[in-house]
C-alpha cells in the first residue's frame, strides 16, 4: 500500500518547529505494511493544502494528516479535507458533550469557538482523544483511508496507536519488521561493498544509513505476520554480523558507549581519560551509561600544553606543539597511572576552525592489553571534529575489547 504524511502547519516550514511527527509516523506505517511514498508540509493557507490532499488522494492510499485541528482561524484541516471529498461538515453531539466534560474536568469554560472542533465530514467518524481536546478524524472508502491527527506528538501518538493504526494494519494484511544494527569503524561504501549481493534482495531487504562517524543498517522483512518477519529477518542479522565482524557493536536503540560500558564491564576491566581536544567528551559519554561507576575511574582534560607538563609530569620534548601520536599514547598512559585504571584513552589534535592542520587528530588506547594509537584526518566543523574524535576513541576501545575478548 501507498502511503503519505502530510503535514499541516506554516510554523513547520518556518523551521520554528522540528517535525518529529512524520519521523516517528513514517517508522510505524512501514510497521502496519504501507510504504511512505511522499512526506508533504503545507502552511496554514487552504488552497494550497486543498490541492494537496487531491494530489495525496489521487496518488495514495493512506494518508495520515497531522497539525490544524484546533479552534482557531487559522487551524483548516479538517473544512479543507471535506472540501476535497465534496461533503458538507456537521456537528457530533456526542463528540460536544465529550469537548465540555474535558473543560469542566480541568475547571475551565467552554467558548463558542471550541464548538469547532466537534465538527465532522459527513461520511467520516471523530475519533477520541483522551489527551486533549480536538477529536482526529478518520474517513475510509473501498481502498482509501484518510486520518487526521492533532498536531501535539503525545496527542497524535495516542490517537494513532488506538484508533487508526489497527485500521491501517487491517487494510494492509501485510507486516512489516525491522531490525537495527549499529556499525562503526567502516565507511558506508565499505559496508555495502561487503553486502552487495545482500542489498540486492527484495524480501528482506539492507538499506544503509550514514550517521555521525558510524553506518546504521535496517534490516527489514514484510510477510503475514510479525513471527514470519522476523522469522525471516533471523538468518539475514547472523549474516551481516559474520561479515561485518567486531564492527558490529549493537542492535536497536544500543549507543557505542552502552555496547563499551557492557564489555567493560564484562571483562571487569576499569578505565580513565586524559583528554586534550575532546575536551571531555570521551568520559562524558563513557558515564552517560546507567552501571558506569562499575568501570570508570576517573578523567581528566587537559588542554593547555602547561597543565599536560605540570600536571602529568610530561617533557617538553614529548608535548611539543601538543598534536602527535606520541603525545596521545602518553596522555594515555598517564590515564592509568594517575586513576590506576586497566584501560587509559588519550587525545589530542586541532579542532579550529583557524590555524594549521585543523582536523588532525590522534587517539590512543593504552593498558596492561597492548597500546594502539590512530592517526585521524577529520575535516568538518569544530564541533564535529570533537565529536567525531571522541567517537573513534570509543570505537578503538570497542575493537580492542572485542579482539581481546
Amino acid at each position: 500500500m501507498r502511503g503519505e504524511i502530510l503535514s499541516v502547519g506554516t510554523e513547520l516550514l518556518l523551521g520554528q518547529i522540528v517535525n518529529t511527527n512524520a519521523r516517528e509516523l513514517a517508522l510505524r506505517l512501514a510497521e502496519a505494511g504501507v510504504f511512505v511514498y511522499y512526506q508533504v508540509t503545507v502552511g496554514d493557507n487552504r488552497q494550497r493544502l486543498l490541492a494537496a490532499y487531491r494530489e495525496a488522494l489521487r496518488r495514495s492510499d493512506v494518508i495520515v494528516v497531522t497539525g490544524g485541528l484546533g479552534p482557531t482561524y487559522d487551524d483548516l484541516t479538517k473544512e479543507t479535507l471535506a472540501e476535497a471529498l465534496d461533503v458538507p461538515l456537521v456537528l457530533d453531539e456526542q463528540a460536544i458533550d465529550e469537548l465540555r466534560a474535558w473543560f469542566v474536568s480541568r475547571g475551565l469554560k467552554m467558548t463558542a469557538i471550541q464548538e469547532k472542533q466537534a465538527l465532522c465530514p459527513v461520511g467520516a467518524e471523530l475519533l477520541r482523544n483522551p489527551v486533549g481536546s480536538a477529536p482526529g478524524v478518520l474517513w475510509q472508502k473501498d481502498s482509501k483511508l484518510v486520518a487526521l491527527l492533532p498536531g501535539p506528538p503525545h496527542e497524535m501518538r495516542t490517537i494513532f496507536e488506538a484508533s487508526v493504526f489497527p485500521r491501517i494494519r487491517s487494510m494492509s494484511g501485510e507486516h512489516l519488521q525491522s531490525r537495527i544494527l549499529h556499525v562503526a569503524g567502516i565507511g558506508e561504501a565499505s559496508v555495502q561493498e561487503r553486502l552487495t549481493d545482500l542489498m540486492a534482495g527484495e524480501n528482506p531487504t539492507i538499506a544503509p544509513y550514514a550517521k555521525l562517524a558510524e553506518v546504521e543498517l535496517r534490516l527489514t522483512a514484510r510477510a503475514g505476520s510479525d513471527d514470519e518477519a522476523q522469522a525471516l529477518l533471523r538468518p539475514l542479522v547472523l549474516e551481516v554480523r559474520g561479515r561485518l565482524g567486531w564492527h558490529v557493536y549493537g542492535e536497536g536503540d544500543v549507543r557505542l558507549e552502552d555496547a563499551v560500558g557492557e564489555e567493560l564491564a564484562r571483562q571487569r576491566l576499569t578505565i580513565a581519560t586524559v583528554e586534550s581536544v575532546t575536551g571531555g567528551l570521551v568520559a562524558s559519554r563513557l558515564v552517560g551509561h546507567e552501571g558506569a561507576s562499575r568501570y570508570v575511574q576517573g578523567g581528566l582534560v587537559a588542554y593547555r600544553l602547561e597543565q599536560k607538563e605540570s600536571w602529568l609530569g610530561l617533557s617538553a620534548e614529548t608535548i611539543g606543539d601538543g598534536v602527535s601520536a606520541e603525545l596521545a599514547q602518553e596522555l594515555a598512559r598517564a590515564a592509568t597511572g594517575r586513576f590506576g585504571a586497566d584501560v587509559g584513552i588519550g587525545t589530542c589534535g586541532f579542532a579550529g576552525p583557524a590555524g594549521r592542520q585543523v582536523g588532525l587528530v590522534y587517539v590512543a588506547i593504552a593498558g596492561r592489553r597492548g597500546e594502539r594509537v590512530r592517526e585521524l584526518r577529520l575535516g568538518a566543523t569544530r564541533e564535529e571534529i570533537r565529536q567525531r574524535a571522541a567517537q573513534w576513541a570509543l570505537t578503538m576501545l570497542w575493537q580492542q575489547l572485542q579482539e581481546e575478548a
